[in-house]
């Protein structure tokens, strides 16, 4: 008889099991999203959510003090199931313009579909602890039919324009274009001019998904605007050629 009521024993458990995993979906499910704010980082603020993770909006998200987007919006879109995934359709607005992307979770992992958003940089520099004090910020836009760790996804970013508030009175100082190529374990990155500027700004370098990143960010400056980019260049230190930020 030992056996039989080992058997009960271990099937009354898997089924406790069962409803407490089923709970605590359905708890998140219901969750508003409003608690969501006490999980990010001290520097990321989720203002004014309400909703749920299935549809809800927010007045902005913000980074190091800086609103990135404004009038958030989220929909789960149930007819994803019928492809064993699950997906939300992302809305924001920054800057004057209008943001779309598409959220996916399936098993091969999570991305990003149709992404087309623009973005202040003032947050995103200040983050950054080698250019912090340069008092950079400007625009950017984000482009990607699909962004995910799968090798062979790619994005556009577009820097345009980037200014400092050291050297007021040249807008910009440059304008710039990132092309990201995901590769196994990671992804290489390229930057090249965008347009005329005070400083022609190119580099390249990789990171690695487990938090490893080299790179480096070669500037030259116009030389007849050498002068006024002084209090900038200042905090970069100097080559041969120009100046240069490795990482």
């Amino acid at each position: 008889m030992k056996p039989v009521k080992t058997k009960m024993h271990i099937h009354r458990k898997a089924i406790i099991a069962l409803l407490v995993i089923f709970s605590l979906l359905v708890l998140l499910a219901r969750m508003p999203m409003s608690i969501v704010g006490w999980f990010l980082p001290n520097s990321v603020s989720l203002v004014q959510a309400n909703g749920s993770i299935w549809g809800g909006r927010a007045s902005a998200l913000g980074l190091q003090g800086v609103v990135l987007q404004q009038n958030l919006s989220w929909q789960f879109e149930p007819k994803a199931l019928l492809s064993a995934r699950l997906a939300w359709q992302l809305r924001a607005e920054a800057l004057g313009m209008s943001n779309q992307a598409r959220l996916v979770l399936g098993l091969s992992g999570a991305a990003l579909e149709n992404v087309d958003v623009t973005f202040p940089l003032e947050g995103v520099f200040r983050a950054m602890p080698k250019v912090a004090n340069w008092g950079l910020g400007g625009r950017a836009q984000l482009r990607s039919a699909r962004l995910s760790r799968q090798p062979g996804d790619q994005a556009e970013l577009v820097l345009d324009p980037v200014f400092s508030q050291l050297v007021p009175a040249l807008t910009p100082i440059t304008v710039l274009r990132l092309n990201l190529n995901v590769i196994d374990g990671g992804a290489n990155w390229q930057i090249a001019p965008a347009g005329a500027s005070a400083i022609a700004v190119t580099g390249n370098g990789n990171l690695q998904w487990s938090g490893a990143a080299q790179g480096r960010i070669n500037l030259k400056p116009d030389e007849q605007v050498r002068q006024q980019l002084a209090p900038l260049l200042l905090q970069v230190p100097a080559t041969a050629e120009g100046y240069q930020i490795q990482f």
